[in-house]
């Protein structure tokens, strides 16, 4: 597993050592959580001899929009779809990786100064990459309903990636863990259950796939979204829409997906058992279709994978 502090990174228009990539206690995007991100993974193919990014435009995609909500305008000046996933597989050969990796990226406002504002700072682009395994459980999670409520739209659109946004993540993963769950779930301000503290969450009843709706003031996934399009090439009907905090109870499978969590089933929600208590066959298929789908194994999903050859593999 290799260090992540020992790699070259990409930090203020170009490649340099982690060590050198520091900003000053006075920078605005550290004191005020002023930046958007995206987490993205490259999966190593079965073989060993390429890197398989998933969905890269859909990511650049999403930081455009982040971006533009942020009224930060040189992100779209500077990079293409093109040169964003160009550098991300500079960063990757740069590195000579040849393990999976979790790719952060970084928009934020690069000023020293005392005010939150969102205009007239200069921005700065970072990237790094990390060894990450399972960001939770993949085998069966344990989970609560948090007593925190995930943040409004009107306050802080949780469909844009915003850094300062996860401190309200912190708060519900925090609680979860110090009561001994592995995650926690979110509610909004109308009650309904939206996500977890940093995934998005499908339940499972009568054969038919259901997730919150975009208007329930979700995170748009990416992971969400090639969960719904895998599911219909299945033949599995899905429908958006509300999931009140009861229908967990009768839920007959749950599971949350997301970059770092891939697809992961839960198994108990609040100390009730999800269905009997083990991994569904949805959840299962889903899991293992996506997975499969990121490393490149399925041709029906080649399109969402951009390949990095390994060298020396």
């Amino acid at each position: 597993m290799f260090d992540h502090e020992t790699l070259e990174v990409f930090f203020d228009g170009k490649f340099m050592p982690f060590k050198n990539a520091n900003v000053s206690i006075a920078n605005t995007g550290l004191l005020y959580g002023l930046g958007v991100f995206t987490g993205m993974r490259a999966f190593k193919n079965e073989q060993g001899t390429h890197l398989n990014i998933f969905r890269p435009e859909a990511h650049y995609k999403r930081m455009l929009n982040s971006c533009k909500l942020l009224r930060y305008d040189d992100f779209k000046k500077n990079f293409s779809e093109k040169k964003f996933t160009d550098t991300i597989k500079d960063l990757l050969l740069k590195n000579s990786i040849k393990e999976d990796a979790y790719i952060r990226i970084t928009n934020f406002s690069f000023e020293n100064k005392i005010t939150p504002k969102l205009s007239g700072y200069r921005e700065n682009l970072s990237m790094f990459l990390y060894p990450l395994g399972d960001y939770v459980p993949t085998t069966g999670m344990k989970c609560c309903v948090s007593s925190w409520t995930r943040v409004k739209d009107s306050s802080i659109p949780a469909r844009a990636k915003i850094t300062g946004l996860y401190v309200n993540t912190a708060l519900a993963k925090a609680e979860a863990l110090n009561n001994g769950y592995d995650e926690a779930l979110f509610q909004n301000h109308n009650g309904n259950i939206v996500e977890g503290s940093a995934e998005n969450i499908f339940i499972v009843r009568d054969g038919l796939l259901i997730t919150p709706p975009p208007s329930d003031e979700i995170l748009e996934g990416i992971t969400r979204q090639s969960i719904m399009e895998i599911a219909k090439d299945k033949g599995i009907d899905v429908v958006e829409r509300s999931i009140a905090r009861s229908e967990l109870v009768f839920a007959d499978e749950v599971f949350l997906t997301g970059t770092g969590a891939k697809v992961s089933p839960v198994i108990e929600i609040d100390k009730y058992l999800v269905g009997d208590g083990s991994v569904g066959p949805i959840s299962k298929l889903m899991q293992e279709t996506y997975l499969n789908a990121a490393r490149g194994l399925d041709s029906n999903y080649k399109h969402w994978v951009e390949a990095v050859e390994v060298k020396n593999a």
